[in-house]
């Protein structure tokens, strides 16, 4: 069904609390009628404006706060496997910078549905938390794989030699010049995925409620 809108600050304010948080809808609604009964043009254009960067930071709350602390966990976790096995050179990270990732994207999608109520919310906080994810395993990779190669003479990600004279660069580049990204792209997106998939689950009783009492 087509919403019909009286003028563009109307636009705005739908735009920016569609997919608020489920404890915030009632407060999106609120903002919206308080728009309606404002005749002023400036005065409109000011409070949607106020009402939309607020909206903003609701909505991004969740989304930055569970995304940003999955690449954290990612980098920790990476990182205390890397000085684990540090001592005996091997056997890498791949075994860690794959799985581990995967899972804690997964968690990180279902809990921002639980925490917000909405499957959007849920889905753009997993691709924060693939992007801080991917940004954390290249750093970790990146510096403690200069500290493997001066060690032990092997890299990183899968505790083998180099075939030849190595730089900083080809060690932080290692899992973009095997291949191996694209094997950690596809493991992380398919648990991003079914993620997504449960937080459809979570999520629908919800709608269906917020339909109900609409």
């Amino acid at each position: 069904m087509n919403v019909q809108y009286r003028d563009g600050t109307e636009r705005l304010l739908a735009f920016a609390t569609a997919g608020l948080p489920a404890h915030r809808v009632a407060w999106g609604a609120a903002m919206r009628a308080e728009l309606a009964t404002i005749e002023d043009a400036d005065a409109r254009r000011r409070f949607a404006r106020s009402a939309a960067g607020a909206a903003f930071r609701l909505r991004l709350g969740v989304r930055v706060g569970v995304g940003l602390t999955t690449g954290l966990a990612v980098a920790g976790v990476a990182f205390a496997a890397s000085r684990l096995q540090l001592p005996d050179g091997g056997p890498g990270l791949l075994g860690v910078t794959a799985p581990i990732p995967a899972m804690l994207l997964l968690l990180a999608v279902v809990l921002a549905a639980g925490l917000s109520g909405s499957l959007r919310v849920a889905t753009e906080t997993g691709l924060i938390a693939l992007a801080s994810s991917a940004v954390a395993v290249f750093v970790v990779l990146a510096t403690e794989g200069v500290i493997w190669m001066d060690r032990h003479g092997v890299f990183l990600l899968d505790g083998d030699p180099p075939r030849g004279v190595v730089t900083q660069l080809d060690i932080a580049l290692d899992v973009f010049s095997t291949g191996m990204w694209i094997g950690h792209l596809l493991v992380w997106t398919s648990a991003l995925l079914i993620g997504v998939g449960i937080a459809a689950v979570i999520t629908r009783p919800r709608a269906g409620r917020a339909i109900r009492a609409a």
